[in-house]
């Protein structure tokens, strides 16, 4: 896998959500991992109006971006795309718990269910 210039990261970061899902899932598929940011207590949850949810990204320099005010105490951690297909996806359906794909610094991310994403991978 490539290394991403500064301007394809900034390009990406400012794309639509579905060019930014599309990205992170073929490069998940890619590199075998996907990013999420995790401190003390665990993963990082977020509240959306539906519910709770997880962040993740394509990569860890993506996910560290996140690391700064409320949750300067995270450190990007990798997730085996097999351990997030096969363990997280199905937790996360039966907590019903949504998945922010790759969200950019506006706060917006593609916002899946798991068994959306289970499928995308599949």
């Amino acid at each position: 896998m490539k290394e991403l210039s500064m301007d394809e990261r900034v390009q990406l970061l400012v794309s639509p959500d579905s060019e930014r899902l599309a990205y992170f899932v073929e490069q998940a598929k890619a590199t075998e991992l996907v990013w999420s940011l995790s401190n003390e207590e665990g993963f990082v949850m977020v509240e959306t109006d539906d519910g709770d949810c997880v962040m993740v990204w394509p990569d860890a320099e993506f996910a560290s971006q996140w690391a700064i005010d409320e949750w300067d105490d995270c450190e990007p951690v990798s997730i085996s795309l097999d351990t997030f297909k096969g363990e997280w996806l199905p937790s996360l359906t039966l907590d019903n718990i949504t998945v922010a794909v790759f969200p950019n610094i506006e706060d917006e991310g593609k916002l899946s269910t798991a068994a959306e994403l289970a499928e995308l991978f599949a």
